[in-house]
């Protein structure tokens, strides 16, 4: 399992103002997301024959993938723009730093795939400009609690507005058109894509706060980043995968703001980006392809139902390295048992995740399967095995329990790992047979 302090979800950091923004935006996360998977179904009049589809589509192209790529970069080529590929996250970032100059202003968006190449970090020294919608960029502006967020404080100490009882639309309002002067001058704007099509080619945006459409529009250049998982064979398959994707992220049928992109601006528009570059990024996923099991995880759309809703991490996500059930199941193949596969045993397997998946992924039976994996593979550390073998046997006998000295064996043993925040937790006094019988009795007295 490698170095147990690694498993940060048994870690109850110490929170500054972001990370209490962090928290409390999560649990409201869980609450929008619990409603709205529960409208999900009604909004089809045949809900398990339009995920069924939504399968079968993914699964065509998976099946064709290196002919749809190839016909997804011909087709985006044809219309003027270029598509780039990168065979892991560093290659990306290269990639990227090849297309931007020193007296570029740029503006990034903190999507999932910047995030997952690391994309921000790696432009520190750079004229960036982040913009801060929320990480789940379809998740509305009037249901965050901005009123007491360190985001509101950033927007109005960036805006120079010294009253935070502002009403929020105009605070993000008069933060767009901040944004829109800047993007005028010599701009570029990276973002991820939602999904691709190979016929015709197109990259398709959803979103409801309008800052990837805002930059789209107006920055000279636009770098969009894409995981060559998010292809799909055609544009009349998409509406499955929107529909379904708007449905579990926001109780509705449709996204505030669906694009197309086919390519730059032609003479002919208005506005759009002068040039456009895609970066297809392979990242472990071709690998992923390979197991038999795990690579039902392409069927994801991201809607972010799954995370949303998991009792570990809606309470703990400040780390990266835990930011869904997904995940717990790509990491430790992508980067390694020996390196990822304790995020295999950061799941209750209590089945939430799976039952609200539009795209019917069994995240159960792969996270049994990584632990499977990694028990086999022998990735846990001689001290780790010696600490659940000294565990396994106290747990197994009440005597042993009982004893305050063996207690406090067990609590300085997993102090570290628990942090300062945290203590183990104490043992019950009675075994559970004889809290049953307990229980038993006061049930036949009543």
């Amino acid at each position: 399992m490698g170095d147990f302090k690694k498993q940060v979800f048994f870690r109850k950091l110490s929170m500054d103002a972001m990370d209490k923004d962090s928290f409390s935006l999560m649990e409201t996360l869980g609450e929008y997301y619990e409603k709205n998977t529960k409208k999900a179904p009604h909004c089809f009049s045949r809900y398990e024959l339009a995920k069924s589809r939504l399968v079968f589509y993914k699964h065509k192209a998976l099946a064709s993938l290196p002919d749809y790529l190839v016909e997804f970069e011909s087709g985006l080529t044809a219309s003027g723009a270029k598509v780039l590929y990168a065979e892991d996250a560093s290659n990306a970032v290269s990639e990227v730093n090849k297309l931007i100059s020193s007296k570029n202003t740029v503006f990034i968006s903190n999507d999932r795939l910047v995030d997952e190449i690391g994309l921000i970090s790696s432009l520190e020294g750079k004229n960036i400009i982040k913009c801060q919608n929320s990480r789940i960029s379809n998740f509305p502006y009037p249901i965050l609690p901005y009123s007491s967020s360190f985001f509101l404080q950033l927007l109005a100490k960036k805006l120079d507005i010294d009253d935070l009882e502002s009403p929020t639309r105009q605070i993000i309002s008069l933060y767009k058109s901040h944004l829109l002067e800047s993007s005028f001058k010599d701009a570029v704007y990276i973002s991820g894509a939602d999904f691709l099509t190979a016929d015709p080619a197109s990259v398709v945006m959803l979103e409801n706060d309008g800052i990837r459409n805002l930059f789209s529009s107006f920055c000279k250049k636009q770098i969009i980043i894409a995981g060559i998982d998010q292809i799909i064979a055609s544009i009349s398959e998409l509406d499955y995968f929107t529909s379904l994707f708007s449905a579990h992220t926001q109780g509705g049928l449709s996204s505030w703001s669906q694009s197309l992109f086919f390519g730059p601006k032609t003479a002919r528009e208005m506005d759009g980006p002068e040039e456009m570059y895609v970066i297809l990024v392979d990242n472990g996923r071709t690998r992923l392809l390979k197991e038999e099991i795990q690579r039902s995880v392409f069927n994801c759309i991201h809607c972010g139902a799954c995370t949303a809703l998991c009792p570990v991490f809606k309470h703990v996500n400040s780390s990266n390295e835990l930011y869904g059930p997904l995940n717990c199941v790509v990491n430790p193949i992508k980067d390694g048992f020996d390196e990822a596969g304790y995020m295999a045993f950061a799941c209750t397997l209590c089945g939430k995740c799976t039952e609200v998946c539009p795209a019917k992924i069994d995240f159960q039976e792969m996270i049994l399967y990584n632990r499977k994996e990694s028990v086999e593979r022998d990735c846990f550390t001689s001290i780790r095995k010696q600490q659940m073998k000294l565990l396994r046997k106290m747990m197994l006998k009440q005597k042993a329990l009982d004893s305050t000295y063996n207690r406090f064996i067990l609590k300085m043993a997993f102090k570290k790992s628990f942090g300062v925040k945290k203590e183990f937790p104490d043992l019950s006094k009675q075994s559970f047979r004889l809290l049953w019988q307990g229980m038993q009795e006061k049930k036949s007295i009543a």
